[in-house]
């Protein structure tokens, strides 16, 4: 991505955060999605699946696939584990436990309920 335009992170995957990330689609910003899932779980529907009307995967979509289009936009699969709101940066936790600090111009927090 370029170094001169702003960054924003979202944190949640969720309703929220794809929506944000959406509607970034057009502008000149730098995306990062973060995330702990690498699916989008459509939860209105789950008693559908557990009245076996619909298969799991039905209801569950890669983020990596719904945002795939979009240039500007990163997916990382990690889990934000702090935020400093004076240096502008989270710490994000990747699978393999290892910590990595991101600088922000922008944060949206979408974690859900």
């Amino acid at each position: 991505m370029n170094e001169h335009l702003p960054r924003v992170v979202i944190v949640g995957g969720g309703f929220g955060g794809l929506a944000a990330a959406k509607a970034l689609c057009w502008s000149p910003v730098e995306v990062l999605l973060i995330d702990r899932a690498n699916h989008h779980l459509f939860q209105p529907l789950l008693y559908q699946v557990a009245t076996s009307v619909l298969a799991p995967g039905q209801i569950a979509a890669p983020i990596r696939e719904i945002l795939g289009k979009q240039r500007n936009t990163t997916v990382i699969l990690g889990e934000v584990t702090a935020v400093n709101n004076e240096q502008r940066y989270i710490v994000a936790s990747s699978a393999d436990r290892t910590d990595v600090r991101i600088p922000y111009d922008y944060l949206i927090l979408a974690t859900g309920a």
